[in-house]
């Protein structure tokens, strides 16, 4: 799968100390995936998540941003 990055979210990693390799191996096995408005992929990290919100386009997936979260409960709860 090819994998892009905006600018926005290779800011925000950079900042954020997320590297490129823990965005991928989300999205490549994430523990769980959120659709709302757009694509979230989380995958437990440490103790926190780590959430990589993208998009899929016809060639690729574009990462839009990434951050990490100590609210496990919200992210990783399971639906009724």
């Amino acid at each position: 799968m090819k994998i892009r990055c905006t600018f926005h979210a290779i800011e925000r990693m950079r900042q954020r100390g997320i590297k490129r390799e823990e965005v991928e191996d989300c999205l490549d096995d994430p523990d769980r995936i959120l659709e709302v408005e757009e694509l979230k992929c989380v995958k437990r990290l440490n103790g926190k998540v780590l959430v990589v919100v993208y998009r899929k386009d016809a060639d690729a997936v574009v990462v839009i941003t990434a951050f990490r979260s100590s609210k496990l409960h919200r992210y990783l709860q399971t639906a009724l």
